[in-house]
């Protein structure tokens, strides 16, 4: 089969470089649309279900709140661990799925559950945003040197977040810091002894004159009008003049019992940037399995739109960490390795076979080999990233394009001055053929150990893998179908071949060397042994990494604090530390 596919891409070989031609811009659109990342996604496919209860403490939302959606969650189908934790006025139950389980079932399985179960006081959990650990793609303060941070938490919940929201595979936006404005009633006892009522009346006042009716419709000539009451309260003055009650024909209103003021819901903790102590923050989360680059450029021109049109010109929206910065490094690194690569191999081949044509054929085989691999990748919804295109070696790629390209130069020299005739450049590319197969078998199945790892190992080494796998048998078809023609069209006529000294003089001391080794077969066996004892003995002495080292160029400090702390204590002590760390020269900013 070997010989009829080489055969026939010879002779069809115009057929064949067209098929290529078009396969190189299939694998170039293709690696367009590769999502690009510094390293693969690890995590397991899970959910977790957030339960917020206000003023309950954490015993009694474990006994409550957790218990009871726990017990409703077992026996989810694929589910593998189910661990939770209980704080005050809030339940967060992780659960993790199986691999390979798809994780829109997934979650459509625990929603299920959810619903069944009924929670006092209120409650109601949900599914947090499906995103992963890697998915925070971009961070951000809301920074004004005139506003006041209630108004720049308006703006970060009815203007930024909502806009951010439509960008490209966003799937939610975050928010720390800020204040959630409420309108406050501070009462006066006094006042209510007065006009004799109670704490219950003055509250179903202000639910019964928070409401908005509808009603019908009027007809008036040709005209028909919708009937609605407005009454939702839209500010303090529409809060304090609510009617209670009336005393005497008098009407007793809300500002008549007490002090009406914004206030805000309780907070649980305070974000601070450099010397400011209290301000915003927004962090965008990236729909799980999605491109984070396209994401990412969506994120800019939404960025731009707020800070250009629809925010104040005193408020802008100022990243701090964005993941384009580490994805153009990693394609940086990843480009001027491939392109280093391709151009070393390339003068190496250029000094072993002596002939431009014959290397520049030769390392034809890289970038379509690659491009072929990128359409693997895009088919099966790899990732780019460092481990997936790092661990690619060119010098195995074009291994069966040099011997195959020798053989060819080889047979043209044996000609002794005549062109080299199409059934010789056939018969030179059937003679190693089934060798070139064989040995790109061999070195794909190498790989083949790394499909039997599991989970975190599986996901971080099997793109690399597929990757490797992909552009072997790449270069394999490039070798066997499109180099025999090519070179025999550019090698056939007779030409000078400028052999390297250096080369040849290796030749004949290998050749010499040989001669000697071989009539010593056992102490050459025998120093083969003592040199694999040593290389045993050095790899148990040497250090092991699970994972390659990467420096985003960020710290993450954690100060434990006494239980119970006060949260205005512990921002104070916050802003010191940020002060101590901003002294510095290498520091550029802290949050």
């Amino acid at each position: 089969m070997i010989e009829k596919l080489v055969t026939l891409a010879f002779q069809r070989r115009g057929i064949a470089w067209l098929l290529f031609v078009f396969v190189a811009l299939y694998g170039y659109w293709s690696w367009k649309q590769l999502p690009i990342e510094a390293y693969p996604d690890i995590a397991d496919v899970s959910s977790q279900i957030v339960t917020q209860v206000p003023g309950l403490g954490a015993e009694e939302v474990e006994q409550q709140i957790t218990v009871p959606l726990e017990r409703a969650l077992l026996g989810t189908p694929g589910m593998h661990v189910l661990r939770s934790r209980s704080l005050f006025a809030l339940s967060l139950i992780t659960v993790v799925f199986e691999d390979g389980t798809d994780g829109y079932f997934a979650r459509q399985r625990l929603q299920e559950r959810i619903n069944a179960v009924t929670l006092p006081y209120g409650a109601s959990p949900g599914l947090d945003a499906y995103t992963s650990p890697t998915g925070e793609i971009y961070r951000y303060t809301l920074e004004s040197k005139t506003r006041s941070l209630r108004e720049l938490s308006e703006l970060q919940f009815w203007t930024v977040i909502p806009r951010l929201k439509k960008a490209t595979d966003v799937v939610d936006v975050a928010n720390f810091g800020g204040l959630t404005t409420q309108f406050m009633l501070e009462l006066e006892p006094d006042k209510l002894q007065q006009y004799d009522l109670s704490l219950q009346d003055v509250k179903d006042a202000l639910n019964n004159n928070n409401a908005t009716g509808g009603g019908s419709i009027v007809d008036r000539g040709e005209q028909s009008y919708v009937v609605r009451g407005v009454g939702l309260l839209r500010s303090l003055d529409d809060m304090g003049n609510v009617v209670v009650k009336t005393k005497a024909g008098v009407p007793v209103l809300v500002k008549d019992l007490g002090r009406l003021a914004y206030g805000n819901v309780e907070r649980r903790g305070v974000l601070g940037k450099d010397a400011n102590p209290d301000t915003i923050e927004g962090i965008v989360l990236l729909l799980k399995d999605r491109n984070p680059s396209t994401a990412l450029a969506s994120v800019h021109e939404a960025v731009q739109d707020l800070n250009d049109h629809l925010l104040p010109r005193d408020v802008k929206v100022v990243p701090y960490l964005d993941r384009t910065s580490l994805i153009d490094a990693t394609l940086h690194t990843v480009s001027s390795t491939l392109m280093e690569g391709m151009v070393l191999v390339a003068v190496v081949l250029l000094l072993f076979l002596g002939s431009p044509r014959a290397a520049a054929i030769v390392a034809l085989t890289i970038p379509l080999a690659l491009l072929i691999a990128f359409i693997f990748m895009h088919q099966f919804h790899i990732p780019a990233n460092l481990l997936s295109l790092g661990a690619i070696d060119f010098g195995i790629l074009v291994d069966g394009a040099v011997v195959l390209v020798e053989n060819i130069l080889r047979r043209r020299e044996e000609a002794e001055g005549r062109p080299l005739a199409a059934s010789d450049a056939i018969e030179a590319t059937l003679q190693v053929a089934r060798p070139i197969f064989f040995g790109m078998t061999v070195i794909v199945c190498a790989y083949l150990p790394l499909f039997a790892f599991q989970r975190i190992e599986y996901k971080l080494f099997s793109p690399m893998a597929y990757a490797v796998g992909a552009a072997l048998v790449g270069a394999l078809l490039v070798a066997l179908t499109l180099i025999p023609g090519l070179a025999w069209l550019a090698l056939r006529k007779p030409r000078r071949i400028v052999h390297n000294p250096v080369l040849e003089w290796l030749a004949v001391r290998y050749g010499r060397f040989l001669t000697r080794t071989v009539g010593h077969a056992r102490g050459v066996l025998a120093a083969c042994a003592v040199a694999a004892v040593a290389l045993v003995l050095l790899f148990a002495t040497t250090g092991h990494d699970f994972l390659p080292y990467l420096d985003e160029g960020s710290l993450w400090l954690q100060v434990q604090m006494p239980p119970g702390i006060t949260l205005a204590k512990a921002s104070a002590m916050a802003g010191e530390l940020r002060r101590a760390t901003l002294e510095f020269p290498e520091v550029s900013y802290i949050v």
